[in-house]
């Protein structure tokens, strides 16, 4: 789902453009950003201002910023297209195109393409070149004036694509170890140095149709609801941002970096020296800017994180501009693990129980706006910071969100969650009145009950209701230790000892009467 090391493309940083060998910048930012593993892809955020020409559904084409950038193992071959101008692109079995059927643009998988198909391209190429040339337009203001930045008003279109038909596919062995992706907001195209735009399928996020955040579904998450547990397998939250953070990349990542905990191994690197008895921190000055955006001093944020370390461990820290040193009070090995392994447990910024927050820029109500997706919930805190919309955010812990907004916000959380639960499994047709019902008598006396044996079902007044449902032989038996009566008011007890139920046409004694006539 990748192109090679040596595939070129063409990138804009800081507002100058660049023509880059994609691995060679892939395998930069990995060095330098935190990143993780996902389905044997290593993946990490891209810096702030890296951007590539995109196609957009309308066919224009318009720099938009690249959001996570991957790299992983090279497949056994590659496919290698060539078309009708020259114009090559070599990618994995697995990397998708765009297409256009039936009027719009679609991603179609490379190894379903066949000669005499149709991809875009951007800018003129010659057939001998290693490169296209490019005219891009500059951005103006729809009136035709100057340069306006960040505004609604302003045509970002850069240049519009093109089709041409593809002349041969040829399948051919990978010259490098890795193939990489780019993760580009919008319809997530990015293009070569040739001009071939060719469409990412990273998808970063596995949840609601996004791939990447491992979300409890199915039965074991509704067993999950009904049994109103306190502590979800895999607690999530879904943060809506408003004003600015919805719209610009840089003010969202900051809310991002408020509420993602930041431990010591994604700021630095720790080393031991056994002899001295030291504790050495070397942190990444380039990872300090990024998780404190508005600090514009790296020293200024060592010397937070000194205060910190401090704090939580009783030691005295010496600091020289980023790199940090501190060991225990008297010379002791096991006292010296005991501080790095104290030190990887400190929350330096952020929310503890986040453990990672992924972030995507979505089509909402018409319009293009960032959405954060959390790892770990702590719903009041995170109600709490700068730029998050409280109005839309929301957690999929009933509990938390009982505690945070009340008993109608846990009922409606129960109902949103199971239909969810539901409509992820093909069963969207089952009528919400039944589980509203459900809800309501969770929820109906002012506390969250499960509906079990411990909850809804095991606290009825009737024994033979209670002893029909589970552990039949216990509940008989506290209730003859106990002296219980049961009033056969219920269906369920009335059944059990063959009487009619006093409900309905049951309620009602008819007596013929008799005339002397």
């Amino acid at each position: 789902m990748s192109v090679p090391y040596d595939e070129r493309v063409l990138v804009r940083r800081r507002g100058e453009t660049d023509i880059v060998e994609i691995g060679d910048l892939v395998d930069d930012v990995l060095a330098t950003h935190e990143s993780r593993t996902l389905d044997d892809h290593e993946v990490a955020l891209a810096p702030n201002d890296l951007e590539v020409p995109s196609l957009r559904a309308d066919e224009g084409v318009e720099w938009k910023p690249v959001e996570e950038v991957s790299r992983h193992d090279a497949p056994d071959d590659l496919l290698a297209f060539t078309l009708e101008s020259g114009r090559t692109i070599r990618a994995t079995r697995a990397h998708s195109f765009v297409k256009r059927v039936d009027g719009e643009i679609k991603p179609i998988a490379s190894d379903t393409l066949e000669v005499g198909d149709e991809l875009p391209v951007v800018g003129s190429y010659d057939g001998t070149a290693d490169t296209a040339e490019f005219d891009f337009a500059p951005v103006t203001a729809a009136d035709g004036g100057t340069t306006v930045e960040g505004t609604d008003d302003v045509d970002r279109t850069i240049d519009r694509a093109s089709w041409e038909r593809i002349e041969s596919i040829d399948a051919i062995e990978p010259e490098h170890e890795h193939v990489y992706d780019f993760s580009v907001a919008g319809l997530e195209t990015f293009t070569t140095a040739q001009g071939v735009v060719t469409h990412n399928t990273m998808n970063t996020f596995h949840y609601a149709g996004v791939a990447e955040i491992d979300v409890t579904q199915g039965l074991p998450r509704l067993i999950e609801l009904v049994d109103a547990r306190k502590n979800p397998d895999t607690p999530m939250m879904t943060v809506h941002l408003e004003d600015e953070h919805a719209t610009d990349r840089e003010r969202a990542h900051e809310v991002v970096w408020n509420i993602e905990a930041t431990k010591i191994l994604a700021l630095g690197d720790i080393s031991t020296n056994v002899a001295d008895m030291i504790v050495s921190i070397d942190l990444n000055e380039d990872t300090l800017s990024e998780r404190w955006p508005t600090v514009e001093s790296t020293t200024e944020i060592a010397d937070e994180i000194a205060d910190i370390i401090q704090d939580n461990l009783g030691v005295t820290v010496r600091q020289n501009g980023t790199v940090l040193e501190f060991g225990p009070e008297e010379p002791s090995y096991r006292e010296l693990l005991q501080l790095v392994e104290q030190l990887r447990e400190i929350t330096f910024k952020g929310i503890e129980d986040i453990t990672r927050v992924v972030i995507r820029k979505e089509e909402i109500d018409g319009g293009e706006e960032f959405v954060l997706y959390t790892e770990g919930s702590a719903f009041k805190k995170t109600l709490k910071i700068e730029g998050v919309d409280a109005s839309r955010t929301t957690c999929n812990n009933i509990h938390e969100v009982h505690k945070t907004l009340g008993i109608e916000a846990a009922r409606e959380a129960i109902i949103d969650e199971t239909m969810t639960t539901l409509e992820e499994q093909g069963l969207d047709d089952v009528n919400i009145r039944h589980l509203m019902l459900v809800a309501d008598i969770m929820t109906n006396d002012g506390t969250i009950q499960s509906i079990g044996r411990h909850g809804i079902s095991g606290n009825k007044d009737s024994v033979l209701a209670r002893a029909a449902f589970e552990v039949t032989v216990n509940h008989l038996l506290d209730a003859a230790i106990y002296g219980e009566a049961d009033d056969l008011d219920g269906v369920i007890e009335n059944v059990i000892v063959g009487k009619p139920v006093r409900l309905g046409t049951g309620d009602v004694d008819l007596r013929m009467g008799t005339t002397g006539d």
